[in-house]
């Protein structure tokens, strides 16, 4: 039998380790290609699954007429199914950022968030009432994100309906029902009463908070023991007001919202203030509620109202009121 002498052996042993080495880097490079690709077939695959949601979607917007009660009911119904499509595609592309790097996983955040003020205009064109500055805010929000986007979504364009919401508003109040409600004087309507405030010595914070006809004690809690302290303040006619204190940790908005700005804060200089409609509460499913976002040091404030045309006010008044009774820090 032929032997190897050891310096040949140990050449020819290097050779097929270097060999091996080689082969194993193709591959891993294969299966990093593969895994990059398959992230963007994902992509487009989630995109595909909402391309004829949106454009139907369209069609609706673009037939929606004040007059017509059918084609009314037509947007609501249709708004609703891409509602639907959207906010799964968006749990799909949500799941699929985890497993994606790099290039990728930009990628998936751009649609994820494309994905997310799409649903916030079917959302806008669902409602029993529509808006037309809020479906206005909501079709731009979803136009700027289809531009930035680096995965491709149809366009959608409510021009026309914010039109004839705007031309029909000097008559009458749009509804999904195709019924009318007569807008200015008359009626049974009566403006909402006065709001009068009291000051209120809440858990290291002041603040003022409605008092008076209608207005109970204020109930406080605390929803997670010594991490977050609630202060609700209950009005007539559904109207609340609700105070959050964090005092460990910032306080955030969570969901979606038709506007979002700075504000002033008299103790602690800014705020953010958030208008939004749905979430886990009836009032806000039902009316427009205001969020004020304020922190500081590592602590956190929200305040929050609704259920009433009065609840702008009172969010605002409340908020710049909260003042703290000791020292967050910077």
């Amino acid at each position: 039998m032929r032997r190897l002498s050891h310096s040949r052996a140990a050449r020819r042993a290097a050779a097929i380790a270097a060999s091996s080495l080689a082969l194993t880097a193709v591959a891993l490079t294969a299966v990093g290609c593969g895994g990059n690709s398959d992230v963007s077939s994902q992509l487009d695959e989630i995109a595909d699954s909402v391309e004829r949601p949106i454009e139907r979607l369209s069609q609706a917007i673009d037939g929606a007429r004040a007059s017509d009660r059918a084609s009314l009911v037509e947007l609501r119904a249709t708004a609703e199914r891409a509602g639907t499509a959207l906010a799964d595609a968006r749990r799909d592309a949500r799941d699929l950022e985890d497993s994606a790097d790099g290039a990728n996983r930009e990628k998936v955040r751009d649609l994820e968030g494309a994905l997310d003020d799409y649903e916030s205009l079917a959302d806008a064109v669902s409602r029993s009432t529509l808006s037309a500055a809020t479906i206005e805010v909501a079709a731009e929000r979803a136009r700027q994100a289809a531009r930035d986007s680096r995965v491709a979504l149809p366009t959608l364009d409510a021009t026309a309906l914010v039109a004839v919401l705007r031309k029909a508003r000097g008559t009458r109040a749009i509804t999904q029902g195709g019924a009318s409600k007569p807008v200015g004087p008359g009626g049974s309507s009566t403006p909402p009463a006065r709001v009068s405030y009291t000051d209120y010595n809440g858990p290291a914070f002041q603040a003022k908070i409605p008092t008076g006809a209608g207005w109970a004690a204020p109930a406080q809690s605390e929803p997670t023991p010594g991490r977050l302290y609630r202060t609700n303040v209950r009005g007539p006619n559904g109207l609340f007001v609700i105070i959050d204190f964090t005092p460990s940790e910032a306080a955030t908005f969570n969901g979606r919202y038709q506007s979002k700005s700075q504000v002033g804060q008299t103790a602690f200089g800014s705020a953010t203030r958030y208008v939004f409609q749905g979430g886990s509460l009836p009032e806000c499913q039902r009316s427009t509620c205001f969020d004020y976002i304020i922190n500081s040091g590592g602590a956190g404030f929200a305040v929050l109202a609704g259920g009433g045309s009065s609840a702008s006010g009172i969010a605002q008044t409340v908020a710049e009121s909260v003042t703290p009774t000791i020292d967050y820090g910077e």
